[in-house]
């Protein structure tokens, strides 16, 4: 029997993240969210994407909730269905729905969605600095990933072409600003990566991307028509600035929202549903002075994949509304981070900087810890901490963005330390 030499165990442990990485996935997340899926729930955000659909196919305009809720009562699936607040080319990726019902159509998705899923960590580990291991982890531990699933949402079928395309840009910009043109199509927050083309003077890339949203924008008009494709521009879009979501009857103080604009909301709310003017000033003037702090530290980007981890963060943390399902998002963001900790670490430990090596560790645990924790763990601890603290564990998925955007952007943008950190 040969011996089991440390070469020969670094050559088995990449098979070995990727076995238990899908085993402890499968038993601690998508069992638990299939469950859920199966046991019906009337498709729950899937519903929305499903009589949005139907209603396009039969003519209709996507965007009228009432025309939406009358098919789902007359199939007696729902009793309401949210409001449709996509961009009209979205359709396409839901169009096979029409001979399906609700429910086959939403279990279906939740295996688009765990392939999507094993896509995007996949694009990760190749082009993002994502270490195994941490792939591994995250797969086990990433709470938006299963509350992504069950809730049937799109957030991972906009970040699988966004990852793509940022990834090729560099040596085929046309076909890397088609991707991420495709991915700002489905949802529209991707198309905040044409900045860092800007900044990088990739304008293949980005007239690519635009060329694609023009296309596609087009080609959608066979399926919602102009007169439902100017409605989406003129009426739904211009409303998410003030967190009119189309109609859409949700909070902005929301314990899961983790906003920018939430924070503002609970400094100066408004009476109404929408964003006081105040808090609508002040969440624009600090997105802008984030995405300014972005575009200089991208002059000197060293680490590309840290830069883009960092303008995630802020796609995620920039909208009115930023639940727990769209911080699946940040799971490329959170693996680069790790990679980037652990190369970092190496070089300072092997510098005898060891304080500052734990320190890192500690920030790097701490962001994943209360990022990934489950909200039935934060509502638990809150209700247990006196009525000071409350307020700081509520916004704990806020500052564990902000950790992670920080150290993401300071990282990018530095040049590398001696001993490849």
């Amino acid at each position: 029997m040969p011996a089991l030499t440390l070469p020969a165990v670094r050559r088995f442990l990449p098979l070995l993240f990727v076995v238990l990485g899908l085993f402890g996935h499968v038993f601690m997340q998508a069992r638990p969210a299939w469950k859920k899926v199966s046991t019906g729930g009337g498709g729950r955000d899937f519903a929305s994407y499903y009589y949005a659909a139907e209603v396009a196919l039969d003519g209709g305009d996507p965007y009228d909730t009432e025309a939406m809720t009358a098919k789902a009562v007359a199939e007696r699936t729902r009793k309401s269905v949210h409001p449709f607040f996509y961009p009209p080319p979205f359709l396409f990726a839901v169009a096979w729905v029409g001979p399906v019902s609700l429910q086959t159509a939403y279990e279906t998705w939740f295996f688009v969605n765990e392939l999507l899923l094993i896509g995007s960590l996949a694009l990760g580990v190749w082009a993002y600095g994502v270490p195994l291991w941490a792939a591994a982890l995250l797969l086990w531990t990433w709470s938006p990933i299963p509350d992504n699933a069950w809730m049937g949402q799109a957030n991972l079928l906009a970040l699988v072409p966004a990852l793509a395309g940022l990834a090729i840009a560099e040596k085929r910009p046309v076909a890397g600003g088609v991707l991420v043109g495709v991915a700002a199509m489905l949802k529209m927050s991707p198309a905040l990566f044409l900045g860092w083309w800007l900044i990088r003077r990739n304008w293949r890339a980005v007239a690519a991307a635009c060329g694609a949203a023009v296309a596609l924008s087009g080609a959608a008009l066979s399926m919602v028509g102009w007169r439902a494709t100017l409605r989406f521009y003129t009426e739904v879009l211009p409303g998410f600035s003030k967190g009119d979501y189309h109609g859409l009857k949700v909070p902005i103080s929301l314990e899961a929202n983790h906003s920018i604009p939430d924070l503002y909301n609970r400094l100066f709310p408004d009476p109404g549903p929408f964003l006081s003017a105040t808090a609508q000033h002040a969440s624009t003037a600090t997105i802008l002075l984030l995405l300014a702090l972005c575009a200089w530290r991208a002059r000197t980007a060293t680490r590309p994949a840290a830069m883009l981890g960092a303008l995630t963060v802020l796609m995620v943390a920039t909208p009115v509304y930023t639940y727990e399902h769209h911080l699946v998002f940040l799971v490329i963001a959170m693996g680069t981070a790790a990679g980037a900790v652990g190369e970092v670490g190496a070089a300072r430990w092997a510098r005898g900087e060891r304080a500052s090596v734990v320190g890192l560790w500690i920030l790097l645990v701490g962001a994943w810890f209360f990022l990934a924790w489950p909200l039935t763990w934060l509502r638990e601890v809150q209700a247990a901490l006196p009525e000071v603290l409350r307020p700081l564990c509520r916004e704990s998925k806020t500052v564990a963005e902000a950790a992670l955007f920080g150290w993401l952007l300071g990282l990018g943008g530095r040049q590398r330390e001696p001993g490849g950190g």
